[in-house]
């Protein structure tokens, strides 16, 4: 059959009407979902954003949208991309949503090599939360964790070492560890014959030191005042109240009652979050109290995104936004989405090279950072 040539002014157009039908009769089912989901999922972030100013003792809820803030960006961001491509009428709202992130960015992940030119004499400070010497790489017992972390430590050479969920039988075993810290500051509680807590240990001396005891709660903070040549800064070594969620357990437990098992789950992590708002309270009032500089060491056991970094952050920098590479991430079993161990340092010290060490001793990573006095 021979091929019909039409004169360009003859030449039929191309039907362009399934947009302006569909426009006719309103939104199609997935303009509407999208445009629902897209709401839905701006709204999350901004709660996010809103639980670091939030006391969990007042409203606990938005805590949770702290808590999930990576995949709540994650799918943010991916909407604003179809936003992009597809659905730019929807554009606007994510692109607000994802505005204040800037702001907060760099408390989960730093990218560049930036030189800084620092002056003043080098001291490395180290916090490592070492799980009991039980929640590291299986196959290894208690002596064998204990003797891979000795060795981590003392090549990585930290001046000031603060550890917590220490656990020993034996308490003349922590004078013998680590021998070139000489000064050392502990707080051990006792059950069932073995001691565990926190403690610090310093290569300059601890001229003084305390213990915050938190309420009913096996969790606490010890303080130790270092006299770092000419100047004496007041250590904090917290470990706040844990979420005392096993994984395995929450797993276990849903394979049988999904949706009873999440409410349970839910209800725990908020009970507890009230608990580390309390004690976070009484060791923020601890620090303003101190005429010393000081510096926050530890397992906060929350994301930056919650009420406990940025109460106890007040007054402090951050030495992983001021000075930190790559993933921020502290917990190994949820990594990179978790960083709950910290070392807020004073304003005025510079701080750089902070590093999360990937090492499969506990199931946290041990962060260490260099000042400058």
């Amino acid at each position: 059959m021979a091929k019909i040539h039409y004169p360009k002014s003859e030449k039929p157009k191309k039907n362009k009407t399934w947009y302006k039908k569909k426009t006719e009769h309103g939104p199609s089912f997935w303009q509407i979902l999208f445009r629902i989901v897209v709401i839905l999922a701006a709204v999350a972030l901004g709660m996010s954003y809103l639980s670091i100013f939030i006391d969990p003792a007042f409203m606990s809820l938005p805590y949770f949208f702290g808590l999930y803030y990576i995949p709540i960006f994650a799918l943010n961001l991916v909407l604003f991309f179809i936003g992009l491509v597809r659905m730019r009428r929807y554009l606007i709202i994510s692109l607000v949503a994802l505005l204040p992130s800037l702001f907060f960015a760099d408390l989960f992940v730093k990218f560049g090599n930036e030189e800084k030119s620092v002056a003043g004499d080098e001291v490395k400070v180290m916090s490592y939360n070492v799980g009991h010497f039980e929640a590291g790489s299986k196959g290894m017992n208690y002596s064998q964790t204990l003797s891979k972390i000795c060795e981590f430590v003392s090549r990585e050479a930290p001046d000031v070492l603060c550890l917590q969920e220490f656990h020993s039988t034996d308490t003349a075993t922590v004078n013998r560890l680590l021998s070139y810290l000489p000064y050392r500051h502990r707080y051990f509680y006792r059950n069932d014959g073995a001691h565990f807590g926190n403690i610090t240990l310093s290569r300059y001396p601890i001229v003084n030191s305390g213990t915050i005891d938190f309420p009913n709660s096996s969790n606490l903070c010890i303080w130790s005042d270092i006299r770092i040549n000419d100047v004496t800064v007041r250590v904090y070594n917290c470990h706040m109240q844990s979420n005392q969620l096993s994984f395995a357990t929450i797993i276990r437990h849903m394979a049988g009652d999904f949706s009873n098992e999440v409410k349970n789950v839910h209800s725990s992590l908020a009970h507890n979050n009230v608990r580390r708002g309390e004690q976070v309270g009484i060791v923020h009032d601890h620090i303003a109290a101190c005429t010393l500089p000081s510096m926050v060491c530890g397992d906060f056991n929350d994301t930056p995104m919650s009420y406990t970094y940025h109460r106890l952050a007040e007054g402090h920098k951050d030495s992983f936004a001021d000075g930190g590479r790559g993933f921020g991430a502290t917990f190994s079993l949820l990594w990179p989405m978790l960083r709950i161990d910290y070392i807020l340092v004073p304003k005025n010290v510079s701080c750089d090279r902070t590093t999360v060490n990937r090492v499969p001793y506990s199931d946290h990573y041990p962060v260490s950072t260099l000042l400058y006095f």
